[in-house]
């Protein structure tokens, strides 16, 4: 296309004049151009705010799912009267609303074993050796211990080094302040059926005698249920209630146990439906600013009055509208008794300490409103249903629109190339034209001048 934006006393190989007239003649050749370039601009435009409608109508559809089902909408807690003591979880496919009172005598421990005492734990040498351990299936293990390492810290560093099943530590025991240091060697396994042989050590050279001086057995967890008395080897209980992992942490004051609540998660289920609300309203909001228009406002550039948007927002404010009015012993009946109402600026408002308080008093029948049968009938289930036919890929009304919007730009863009195409052909045309014409003024300006020069140069006498 002939770049318009020189002078126009600089187009090559015309007069200024000339030139002045080709440019203006262009210009008006384009006008239809920028006429579908400006038209091109603002179906964009819409275009862009449509895909902004459908990604926040996507944003909401993708929670859906997680909330369309009374099991989906179910969420459980497990809280202990002493978290120092027993902590869990509850899976709520399995486990059941419910107290439960546990005492916990004594926990799942591993077998242990204390040396004797040392001064110091890094510079009273033990002397050079081994120490031999037999592990639980029975293959016996040794650690070799030379010179550099014969220390209290130094043989702890060895045996976890070897990666035997064993861990060595250096403890302090203030009960001896002369001597208060001792190696302390035990098992990573718990319970009962843990129970290993405690390593033996052989020693030369040392500046002190070393032994073990204490030991302790592995033990079973020891806890009383319903008044029952049982043991477990580990201190994760998965059995003792059904969908319940319970973790013993410590023991109780003898006789006194301590209860473990399992009950519905209202704040859980009350942060599901708090997002649920946000990005509805994402998409309420939107339509409303959309349509929010007066006598300034050029409905050319935005969806205001577009049938697309309009249809969505009344699909999902008839999925809101869903309620159980007329149903009898039933005391939640429409979003209203749950904290959630419509606007005058036509958007949600969510009153979380109302839902919380409904569910509190009613979960099922809250859970019944917005689930349904979590097919058909449920504020969730309409409002999925709603959402898909608004943003479903291909088959979604604003999918649609959209699609609508894109063939629009297609076929400008088809149309401005055939037109500059035809603009370029007439411009050459007109160029040639102005040229030719140029040229033969230029040829008769020429001939006159050569006349008028012949004229002049005859002799005297001849002139008259």
């Amino acid at each position: 296309m002939p770049d318009l934006t020189v002078d126009s006393n600089q187009v090559q190989g015309l007069s200024p004049e000339f030139a002045k007239a080709y440019t203006a003649t262009l210009q008006a050749e384009r006008k239809p151009i920028e006429a579908l370039e400006k038209r091109k601009e603002k179906i964009q435009e819409k275009t862009n705010l449509l895909n902004d409608l459908i990604s926040k109508a996507d944003g909401l559809r993708q929670i859906l799912p997680g909330l369309g089902t009374p099991f989906a909408m179910r969420e459980l807690s497990f809280t202990s009267d002493d978290p120092k003591v027993i902590t869990g979880s509850a899976d709520k496919s399995l486990a059941e609303p419910g107290k439960h009172d546990i005492e916990v005598l004594n926990l799942a421990s591993g077998p242990s074993a204390l040396t004797n005492a040392f001064p110091d734990p890094n510079e009273t040498r033990i002397g050079t050796g081994y120490l031999t351990f037999t592990t639980q299936s029975g293959d016996t293990k040794e650690v070799f211990i030379d010179y550099d390492n014969s220390t209290l810290e130094g043989i702890a560093s060895s045996i976890n080094s070897a990666k035997l099943g064993l861990t060595a530590s250096v403890v302090n025991d203030v009960s001896d302040p002369e001597n208060p240091y001792r190696l302390l060697v035990s098992s990573a396994q718990v319970g009962a059926q843990s129970n290993v042989e405690y390593p033996e050590f052989y020693f030369t050279g040392g500046e002190e005698d070393f032994f073990i001086s204490e030991k302790k057995d592995a033990g079973n967890a020891v806890l009383k249920y319903r008044g029952i008395q049982a043991e477990s080897p580990s201190n994760e209980l998965k059995d003792l209630i059904p969908g319940a992992v319970i973790n013993l942490k410590g023991v109780t004051d003898p006789g006194r146990p301590l209860t473990v609540t399992i009950e519905q998660d209202i704040p859980q289920t009350t942060v599901k439906v708090k997002d649920l609300v946000e990005k509805t309203n994402q998409i309420l909001g939107f339509i409303q600013q959309q349509s929010t228009m007066d006598e300034k406002t050029d409905t050319s550039r935005t969806l205001g009055g577009e049938y697309s948007i309009r249809m969505a927002e009344e699909r999902i404010r008839s999925a809101l509208r869903e309620n159980l009015l007329g149903q009898e012993g039933t005391t939640i009946q429409a979003l209203s008794d749950v904290g959630i109402q419509m606007t005058r600026k036509g958007t949600l408002n969510f009153d979380e300490k109302k839902f919380s308080s409904a569910l509190e008093k009613n979960f099922d029948e809250v859970v019944f409103l917005l689930t349904g049968d979590g097919a058909t009938s449920g504020v969730i289930p309409k409002l999925s249903r709603a959402i898909a036919s608004l943003s479903a890929p291909g088959s979604g009304l604003l999918s649609s629109q959209r699609k609508n919007f894109e063939n629009q730009i297609q076929g400008i863009d088809k149309n401005i190339q055939r037109t500059e195409k035809a603009v370029e052909i007439r411009a050459q045309n007109l160029k040639n034209s102005l040229s030719k014409a140029q040229a033969a003024i230029q040829a008769i300006q020429n001939q006159g001048g050569a006349i008028a020069g012949g004229a002049g140069a005859m002799p005297p006498g001849i002139a008259g």
